[in-house]
């Protein structure tokens, strides 16, 4: 510190910061931000479970960690889940594709993810999709619920507050117990398009 000191004229003479009595677990619980609703947690943690619950369990668990982790972060419900699941390199993978996520003129991504999105919800008849350019993507997404509805399953979009259009698929009889459970978890789960 002493050429620091002597570098700045001098204004390197501080006294040391005071002692605290805190413990270090008690200092991390001040710099985190408030704790989160145990149920809302708990149904958030339910309501990942139940995106993942027909992929391998491993990757599954693997996903709510991440959700999990990033609401412990401060996230709120929907960001957590988008981030968990669809950001950085560790998020979910191509093959295990649960939550789709494209923007409002992603219809080469919609293109390519689409089927890998219908063949991890169980499905083996293959879903076609090619552009024709004069659907919006609530259409395009439309479409989809129509084609999976013959086959016993729905895709429900969800309200992540941004641009995208985000979603997933689960079987048709599930439906109302899904967006119960995603309402308690604080995210907003509807067939139509937000």
């Amino acid at each position: 510190m002493g050429f620091l000191d002597r570098l700045f004229g001098g204004r390197f003479t501080m006294p040391p910061p005071e002692e605290t009595n805190l413990s270090a677990s008690k200092i991390m619980k001040e710099l985190r931000p408030e704790g989160h609703d145990p149920a809302q947690k708990k149904a958030l943690e339910a309501f990942a479970n139940e995106l993942v619950a027909l992929i391998p369990q491993k990757e599954g668990a693997r996903l709510v960690r991440r959700v999990m982790r990033r609401y412990a972060m401060g996230d709120d419900a929907p960001s957590a889940l988008t981030e968990g699941f669809l950001n950085d390199p560790k998020g979910q993978k191509l093959e295990t594709l649960v939550l789709l996520s494209v923007d409002w003129r992603g219809y080469d991504v919609f293109e390519y993810q689409a089927p890998y999105l219908v063949n991890a919800s169980g499905l083996n008849e293959p879903y076609v999709y090619v552009h024709e350019g004069t659907s919006s993507m609530p259409e395009v997404l439309g479409n989809l619920d129509q084609w999976l509805a013959r086959l016993g399953k729905r895709y429900l979009h969800l309200d992540s507050g941004g641009d995208n259009y985000d979603g997933f698929i689960v079987d048709a009889d599930r439906v109302p117990v899904i967006i119960e459970l995603a309402g308690r978890a604080g995210i907003k789960v509807s067939l139509e398009s937000f």
